[in-house]
């Protein structure tokens, strides 16, 4: 365990070296926040998919294998589609003018209140699900502290883990800035990926059983199946192959084109060829990414048959009960990796909207900004810790899911601001609009239990029909 720790300090003393190392020029907002737009275009893809990719995927993905099939690389499918629309559609306008925040473009269409709500919309949406995200990352760290002997109870511990992994962040994002972060999330995704195909290699050595072998035994269960035809008998309808490609279209439609976090990393390009190479591109590297974490999965069923085993547990557990030191502190870094390429672009952001769309670089520094989300990101991150399992566990899942009830109405915001006609009713009404298109999709999903590939164009449909009903409603009048 010893090795292991040492293996995650000398993580942690690379990462400091990114952030002081790309210190320097980094005042200016244009610096801090686009890196001038000097960052070749493949590391902005890779940083991309870095950032998109959280610890959660990481460990969660497997679970869908070995608890089922590959039916989950349709929404992935899906993905490809909706950033191929972004990329041709959206993509041409962000690019038309000189604007730092994508939130901006809403601005010089609609005026400064739907600017300013999509983006307060936003800042509260990445502070509870990715200060969830904080939590959940830093119990691998609580883990190699218990097994190293600690003698303090598993929340002392997880706090000291949590601390020290928001540290570590807080830093190397507030003083290296954004070209600290991609270049840290490029580091960070080879590490994650090295991890999958290191779990992936061990697990066929342990089987020590014929490939051909694995996978007959796989096929005769049904675990193979990709593509779901016939809507009465997928189970979940979630993965009825129609609702899983519009709705994996949807979510990257509203990720990849509203969400600033991760257009930021496009609008950083020299120009919008290089933008639409990453977003179609990172749509491909995704699909890869999950055909490897999948076939993890599958190889953990054949691995564990006859156990009863956690799906959502299964990774994790293979990870710290088979995997030897000091290559678990390698693995447990990968983990980190992907939380942490998360969370430093999470405080960047959040930094760059309200610099931008509040007009707070008026008083304060960029820095200062991203000082000041990254101990609000941590604390954020303390909730679970405060309350009882019940409402934890209902956090961590309204943590989770949130961007599926904000996205479907951010998307409608963009596609009216890329039309020519005006809006009928004024920009702080235009915003009710918009906040009530997020409170019906809460209330219809869960009140109707509606497929979650489904909820984002339910949000996109009403946002949409509520402009529509004030179009006609000003017309009669």
């Amino acid at each position: 365990m010893v090795w292991d720790l040492l293996v995650l300090i000398f993580y942690f003393l690379i990462v400091f070296y990114f952030g002081f190392y790309f210190a320097k020029n980094n005042e200016k907002e244009e610096d801090f926040y686009l890196a001038k737009k000097e960052i070749h275009w493949i590391f902005l893809l890779i940083s991309l998919v870095a950032t998109e990719t959280s610890s959660l995927t990481f460990l969660s993905i497997p679970s869908l294998s070995f608890k089922g099939d590959y039916r989950f690389l349709e929404i992935a499918f899906g993905y490809v589609i909706g950033r191929t629309i972004v990329a041709l559609y959206l993509l041409p306008s962000y690019f038309s003018g000189n604007t730092i925040s994508v939130y901006e473009y809403v601005g010089n269409r609609f005026g400064k209140s739907p600017q300013k709500t999509i983006s307060f919309v936003f800042t509260i949406s990445r502070l509870l699900g990715d200060g969830i995200r904080l939590y959940v990352s830093s119990l691998p760290i609580a883990f190699l502290l218990e097994r190293m002997g600690l003698n303090f109870s598993s929340d002392i511990l997880g706090m000291i883990a949590l601390t020290t992994l928001s540290i570590v962040t807080i830093i190397y994002s507030v003083v290296g800035g954004f070209r600290a972060i991609v270049f840290t999330d490029v580091l960070q995704w080879f590490i994650y990926i090295f991890g999958g195909f290191f779990a992936l290699g061990l697990l066929i050595y342990k089987l020590n059983v014929p490939i051909i072998s694995g996978v007959t035994e796989l096929q005769s269960l049904g675990k193979w199946n990709l593509f779901i035809f016939d809507y009465l008998s997928s189970g979940d309808n979630s993965y009825f192959i129609v609702f899983a490609l519009i709705g994996g279209a949807f979510i990257s439609i509203g990720s990849h084109g509203t969400d600033l976090m991760l257009v930021q990393r496009v609008i950083a390009t020299k120009n919008l060829v290089s933008g639409q190479k990453i977003l179609i591109g990172s749509g491909i590297v995704v699909l890869f990414q999950f055909i490897l974490f999948l076939l993890i999965g599958s190889l953990l069923y054949l691995f564990y048959a006859g156990q009863t085993m956690a799906p959502d547990k299964v990774f994790s557990q293979f990870i710290v009960n088979e995997v030897p030191s000091p290559l678990l502190g390698i693995l447990v870094a990968a983990i980190l990796a992907s939380a942490m390429s998360t969370l430093s672009s999470t405080i960047n952001s959040l930094s760059l909207t309200w610099a931008r769309d509040w007009g707070m670089d008026r008083w304060f520094s960029p820095r200062m900004l991203s000082l000041f989300f990254g101990m609000t990101l941590f604390l954020s991150s303390l909730v679970p810790y405060f309350l009882i399992q019940t409402w934890e566990k209902g956090l961590l899942e309204m943590g989770l899911t949130i961007f599926s009830y904000t996205l479907g109405p951010s998307i409608a915001v963009f596609f009216l601001a890329k039309g020519k006609r005006e809006l009928p009713v004024s920009g702080p009404v235009f915003s009710a609009f918009f906040l009530t298109s997020i409170l019906l999709t809460v209330v219809i999903g869960l009140g109707f239990q509606i497929a979650f590939t489904l909820l984002i164009p339910i949000g996109f449909g009403i946002q949409i029909f509520l402009v529509q009903i004030s179009r006609i409603a000003f017309k009669k009048n």
